[in-house]
């Protein structure tokens, strides 16, 4: 994991605000060039690729999912498509929101 996720995405998840660079956590909401990529949302945690499927924006994503300790869930690439797989459940990702609980 990298320097800036474990500070800006560790901010995310203890409910922070902070900015680094191209990534910044701010009212409950991770941004990553300014989308929006995850938010606390009702107990859950709800993820977004915001139409950008690349390593960075699925690097952020899984260190959310690992700082939150959210071991049933994990953000990986196939065939140039981002995916997400939920308790076993895989499915591509688009720029919909997709909860972890």
């Amino acid at each position: 994991m990298r320097q800036i996720e474990k500070d800006i995405v560790g901010a995310f998840v203890r409910g922070d605000d902070a900015r680094r660079d191209n990534t910044e956590s701010a009212g409950g909401t991770l941004y990553l060039h300014g989308n929006a990529i995850a938010k606390h949302f009702d107990g859950a945690i709800l993820l977004s690729n915001a139409g950008w499927a690349t390593r960075t924006t699925r690097s952020r994503l899984n260190a959310v999912l690992t700082l939150a300790g959210k071991r049933n869930a994990r953000v990986f690439i196939k065939d140039w498509s981002m995916h997400i797989e939920r308790n076993g459940n895989k499915e591509a990702m688009n720029s919909s929101w997709y909860a972890v609980k």
